[in-house]
């Protein structure tokens, strides 16, 4: 019975996306939580500089002992 979890990437452009977030994911430069919308903007080559600092300030996690500015 074949496996039916995530299936792996076939293109080269959806290979480079899986290993770039994969490398994002384990530096924990976001959260999980972004990482599949940065996957699917990598896969489909759409995502522009504006939307990298978006995903990037949204989805940095917290540090202990920071605090936001009000």
């Amino acid at each position: 019975m074949p496996d039916q979890t995530t299936p792996s990437p076939s293109t080269p452009d959806e290979q480079l996306a899986e290993k770039i977030t994969e490398a994002i994911g384990a530096a924990k430069l976001v959260n999980n939580e972004k990482l599949g919308r940065i996957r699917e903007g990598l896969r489909k080559g759409n995502l522009s500089s504006a939307d990298w600092k978006l995903l990037v300030e949204l989805g940095t996690p917290a540090k202990a002992g920071d605090s936001q500015k009000p």
